[in-house]
C-alpha cells in the first residue's frame, strides 16, 4: 500500500512541475499582454496565469484531476481568445495543437478516459472554430507587433507545450513500470508463503482425517455385524466424506511439495500410448457411469518426461473432461506434433467447454469455474496441478479457447529421439522461483 501511495504522491509532485512551467510562460505572456496597452489582451494573458495561481493555491484542497482540468481549460481559453484578437500572424493559433496532448500525459496514467477525451476535444473544438471565423475578426493586435513580440514565444511556448509532456510522460512510465514490478515482486512472495502455509496446514490434517477415516470404518463393520443398517450407512457416508477430503488433502500437500520444487524430476523416455491407456483405463468405470465415451488416437511416440508426473498430469485433464463434460459427450486423447522437438497429449470433448473465462483464472489453484458449480465434486485444483508438473518436465499445458464448441486442452512434452535415450536429470528450482 505504502509503494502505491509513493508512487501516487510522485506523479502528484510531477503534475505539478506543469503548474510551475505554466506559471513560469504565463507570467511572460502577462509582460507582453501588459506592454499592448490593450486591456482585453491584458486580461486573457491573466486568464492563463489565473488558472495556474489557482490550483497553486488550491493545490492540498482540491483532487489532482479538477486541479488539471482546471489549469488545461483555462488555457485553452486564453490560447483561444489570443488568437482571435492577435493579428493571424502572431501564430497564436498554433499553441492550440500541441495541447492536444497533454491530456495524454496527465490523464492517462489513471486511465480517466472522459477526461481524456473532453480535454482532448476542447482545443480541437477551438481551433476550427478559430480557423473558420478568423477571417471575420478584426485583431488589436496589429501584423507588426504580433511579428515581432507574439510570433517568436508563440513558437517557444508551443515547442515546451511539446516537450515536456514527453519527458513527463516518460518518468511517469518508467515509474509506473517500476511499481508494478514491485507489485509482482510482493504477489510472488505472497504465493510463496501461502505454499508453504498450504503444506503445512495439508500436513497437520491428514493425521485427524485418517483416525475419522479409521473411526468410521470401525463404526460400519460394527453395524454391518450388528444388524444395524442406519448405523452402517451413516458410518459409510462418514467414510466415503472422509476419504474424499483426504484426497483434496494429498492434492493440495502435492501441489505444494511440486510448487516449492522440493524434489528432483529425471526425466526419461516414455511410451505416451502406455500412459494414455493406462489413464484411460482409470477413468472407464466413471466415464461409463456418467454416460461419457472415452477414446484414443496413438501411435509410437514418446517423451522425456517423469512416468508418475506425466500420468499425474494426463489423470487430471481427463479427469475434468470426464466429470464436466455431460452425458452422451465423448472424450478423445490423442498425440499431435505441434512445433518441433515436442509432442502435443491433447484432450477435448464436446461438453460446455470454457466459454469466456480468463485463461489465467483457469489455472488458478482451488478456482472453481461456472460450469464447474453444482454437484460435481472438486477443489479446483485440476489444470492447476497439471501445469505445474508439466512444467517441472520441461514442458507446458495449455487451453485452446478458439474451438466452436467443447473444450480442448493439452500437454506438451519434450519428444524423445534414439540420440536422446540418455536421462537429463533437472536439478530441482529454487522455491524463490517458484
Amino acid at each position: 500500500m505504502s509503494s502505491r501511495l509513493d508512487g501516487g504522491a510522485r506523479r502528484r509532485k510531477l503534475s505539478f512541475a506543469f503548474v510551475w512551467l505554466g506559471l513560469a510562460f504565463t507570467s511572460v505572456w502577462m509582460v507582453i499582454t501588459g506592454l499592448s496597452g490593450e486591456l482585453e489582451v491584458f486580461l486573457i494573458g491573466a486568464l492563463a496565469f489565473g488558472g495556474f495561481a489557482f490550483v497553486r493555491l488550491l493545490k492540498n484542497k482540491l483532487p489532482l484531476v479538477w486541479v488539471n482540468t482546471c489549469w488545461l481549460t483555462s488555457t485553452n481559453a486564453a490560447i483561444f481568445l489570443g488568437a482571435c484578437v492577435v493579428h493571424v500572424d502572431g501564430h497564436i493559433d498554433i499553441m492550440l495543437v500541441p495541447m492536444v496532448g497533454f491530456p495524454f500525459a496527465v490523464f492517462s496514467i489513471y486511465r480517466d478516459r472522459f477526461y481524456i477525451a473532453a480535454t482532448v476535444a476542447l482545443p480541437i473544438i477551438l481551433w476550427f472554430t478559430w480557423f473558420f471565423l478568423h477571417d471575420v475578426w478584426t485583431p488589436i493586435i496589429d501584423q507588426a507587433t504580433a511579428i515581432r513580440y507574439y510570433a517568436p514565444m508563440s513558437a517557444l511556448t508551443a515547442f515546451s507545450i511539446i516537450v515536456y509532456p514527453v519527458f513527463y510522460f516518460a518518468i511517469v512510465s518508467a515509474q509506473h513500470s517500476t511499481e508494478i514490478k514491485r507489485a509482482r515482486l510482493d504477489a510472488e512472495q505472497s504465493s510463496r508463503a501461502k505454499t508453504v502455509l498450504l503444506s503445512g496446514i495439508s500436513h497437520e490434517m491428514r493425521t485427524p482425517l485418517n483416525a475419522v477415516i479409521g473411526l468410521a470404518e470401525l463404526l460400519r463393520d460394527d453395524g454391518m455385524r450388528k444388524g444395524d443398517a442406519q448405523l452402517a450407512d451413516f458410518a459409510a457416508r462418514i467414510l466415503h466424506s472422509g476419504e474424499t477430503l483426504l484426497a483434496t488433502v494429498e492434492k493440495t500437500m502435492h501441489f505444494a511439495d511440486i510448487a516449492v520444487r522440493r524434489t528432483a524430476v529425471t526425466l526419461v523416455p516414455v511410451d505416451v500410448a502406455s500412459v494414455i491407456t493406462r489413464v484411460l483405463d482409470t477413468y472407464r468405470d466413471e466415464a461409463k457411469e456418467r454416460g461419457v465415451t472415452l477414446v484414443a488416437d496413438t501411435a509410437g511416440e514418446r517423451v522425456l518426461a517423469e512416468p508418475a508426473l506425466f500420468e499425474e498430469a494426463l489423470e487430471q485433464l481427463v479427469e475434468n473432461s470426464v466429470r464436466y463434460s455431460g452425458a452422451g459427450s465423448n472424450v478423445a486423447v490423442r498425440v499431435e506434433k505441434h512445433r518441433t522437438g515436442y509432442h502435443r497429449i491433447t484432450v477435448s470433448d464436446n461438453g460446455p467447454g470454457f466459454g469466456s473465462v480468463d485463461p489465467a483464472l483457469a489455472f488458478s489453484p482451488f478456482e472453481r469455474l461456472a460450469h464447474a458449480t453444482g454437484t460435481t465434486f472438486g477443489a479446483g485444483m485440476g489444470l492447476a496441478l497439471a501445469r505445474i508438473k508439466a512444467e517441472a518436465m520441461s514442458g507446458s499445458v495449455g487451453i485452446d479457447f478458439d474451438v466452436p464448441s467443447g473444450a480442448r486442452v493439452w500437454i506438451e512434452l519434450p519428444a524423445a529421439f534414439d540420440d536422446a535415450a540418455s536421462r537429463t536429470a533437472l536439478r530441482p528450482r529454487d522455491s524463490s522461483q517458484a
